[in-house]
């Protein structure tokens, strides 16, 4: 019996020793059907045309610049810039609950309307004499963007020189008694 199992396990072990009978793996059907499904999706393919299209209506120059002449705007020359912050004032455009423009404030001020907020800022820019005006202005997130372009022609048509966008997360308020 002992003669019995020493051969069968030495057929056993020759037959592992040799050659490896691996596994035949077809490549050639893999990739004519990953060319086919990549034809597939190359000829079927259509740019998104609806989903990347953006439909704005953004203002005209002239009433984005409400001192020009209808359809007389002209683009400026560059202003220099003015690197002190003494001529920088703050104005913020609170919304209602709807979008609509609620309340201006310039600076600790409150201004009951637009016109009113114009004239301000024109005083403003004849008592610096000739340096630049600048605002920043600072808008409640649901503002809607026609009232913030309103703001920002009154802010142009007093002689701003410009209006800068700020977050409202950036108002330090000041120390009272201290400037």
């Amino acid at each position: 019996m002992s003669s019995l199992a020493t051969r069968s396990t030495g057929r056993r072990s020759a037959r592992r020793m040799g050659a490896d009978e691996g596994v035949q793996f077809p490549v050639t059907p893999m990739l004519d059907m990953a060319f086919q499904l990549l034809a597939f999706f190359i000829l079927t393919f259509q740019a998104p045309s609806a989903e990347t299209h953006l439909d704005l209506d953004l203002p005209a120059t002239p009433a984005a610049l409400p001192g020009a002449p209808q359809g007389k705007a002209r683009p400026t020359a560059a202003r220099q810039v003015d690197t002190d912050l003494e001529n920088d004032l703050w104005v913020r455009a609170e919304a209602s609950e709807l979008g609509d423009l609620k309340a201006v404030r310039l600076g600790d001020a409150s201004v009951p309307d637009l016109p009113t907020l114009g004239e301000r800022l024109h005083r403003y820019a004849r008592l610096l004499e000739g340096r630049p005006l600048r605002v920043r202005l600072v808008a409640d997130d649901h503002l809607r963007y026609e009232e913030a372009a309103r703001v920002i022609a009154t802010c142009s048509a007093a002689g701003v020189a410009a209006v800068r966008l700020s977050d409202p997360a950036s108002i330090t308020p000041e120390p009272k008694g201290q400037k």
